[in-house]
C-alpha cells in the first residue's frame, strides 16, 4: 500500500540527451559508462548552491522541480537548466532538449517494492514536460504556455520564444543564441554534430531560432558565413559533399519556413 502526501503543484522539467540511442549502438559498454558520468558530473555541479531545486537523474534524462510555483523559483529553475544545457553541450558535445511544464507534481514512497528505489514520480506536470519534450525538431527547452504566461508575468521571458509552426503555437527557451553560435568553438562543436546527424531539421530550426528576433543583419549574416567555412572545413573544392548536404538538407521538411526564407536570402548576397 502507497503512503502519500497530498500532490502538489510545482514546476518541473524534463531534459533528454538528443540522439543517445544511437550514440550507444556506436560505443562500447564501457565508453557508454563514462559518457554517461561525464552527463552526470555537470548536472551535480550545476546544482551547488541551489536551493529550491530538487531533481532525479534516469540514464540519459534528467526530471527537475520546484518546491513550489513561485516566480524565485520558476527563475532559478530556469537558470539551473540553462547551465545544465550550455555546459553539457560546450564540455561534452552532448546536445539536451526539454521542456518544462506546471502542474500537480509529486513523489511516492513505494515501501513494499524493496529491491528497487522507493521513489515513484506522478502528476500531470510531469507527463506533460515528457510529453513536449518531442513537440518540436529544435535543440531547445520547450515551455508549455502556462510557463511561457508565467514568465513573462515575472518579466523574465528572455530567450523565449513563440513560434506558430504547422497551425500551432510552439514557446521555446533558447539555450543555443545567435552569440553563443558565434564562439569559435561552440559553432565547431555544433558542426560536427549536425554533420554526425546528416543535417537534421533541429539544427536549422536551431539556428532559425538563434537569430529570431535579431536586428543587425550583419551579425545574422556572419553566422551563415561562419557555418559555410566550417562545414567544408574552409575547403570547399575538397568537401563540397558536406557542403551541398548542408545546403539540400536546409530545404528539407521540418525545418521551418521563415528559416527557408533567410537562407536564401544569404544564398542570394553570396552570388552577387
Amino acid at each position: 500500500i502507497m503512503n502519500r502526501e497530498a500532490i502538489m503543484n510545482k514546476y518541473v522539467a524534463f531534459l533528454d540527451i538528443l540522439g543517445f540511442k544511437n550514440k550507444l549502438g556506436n560505443i562500447t559498454q564501457n565508453e557508454a559508462k563514462q559518457y554517461i558520468m561525464q552527463f552526470s558530473s555537470v548536472i551535480y555541479i550545476a546544482f551547488q548552491g541551489v536551493n529550491n531545486i530538487n531533481g532525479y537523474i534516469v540514464s540519459d534524462s534528467v526530471i527537475l522541480y520546484t518546491d513550489n510555483t513561485e516566480g524565485v523559483s520558476l527563475i532559478e529553475l530556469m537558470k539551473v537548466v540553462e547551465k545544465i544545457c550550455k555546459t553539457e553541450f560546450s564540455s561534452n558535445g552532448i546536445i539536451i532538449r526539454g521542456a518544462i511544464s506546471k502542474g500537480e507534481f509529486d513523489n511516492v514512497p513505494a515501501i513494499e517494492l524493496n529491491n528497487l528505489q522507493k521513489q515513484l514520480i506522478v502528476g500531470e506536470a510531469y507527463v506533460d514536460a515528457y510529453l513536449l519534450e518531442s513537440s518540436i525538431k529544435t535543440i531547445g527547452i520547450n515551455l508549455s504556455q502556462q510557463v511561457y504566461e508565467d514568465l513573462s508575468n515575472y518579466n523574465h521571458a528572455i530567450n523565449t520564444i513563440e513560434e506558430k509552426i504547422d497551425n500551432n503555437i510552439h514557446y521555446v527557451f533558447r539555450y543555443i543564441t545567435l552569440d553563443f553560435l558565434l564562439d569559435e568553438k561552440n559553432l565547431k562543436r555544433f558542426i560536427k554534430l549536425a554533420n554526425e546527424s546528416g543535417w537534421l531539421p533541429h539544427y536549422y530550426n536551431t539556428i532559425y531560432f538563434a537569430m529570431k528576433l535579431e536586428k543587425n543583419d550583419n551579425k545574422i549574416e556572419q553566422v551563415f558565413l561562419n557555418i559555410q567555412k566550417q562545414v567544408c572545413d574552409e575547403k570547399p573544392s575538397e568537401n563540397w559533399r558536406d557542403l551541398d548536404l548542408y545546403i539540400k538538407n536546409s530545404f528539407a521538411d521540418g525545418v521551418i519556413d521563415e528559416y527557408k526564407t533567410r537562407f536564401l536570402k544569404h544564398i542570394r548576397k553570396c552570388l552577387k
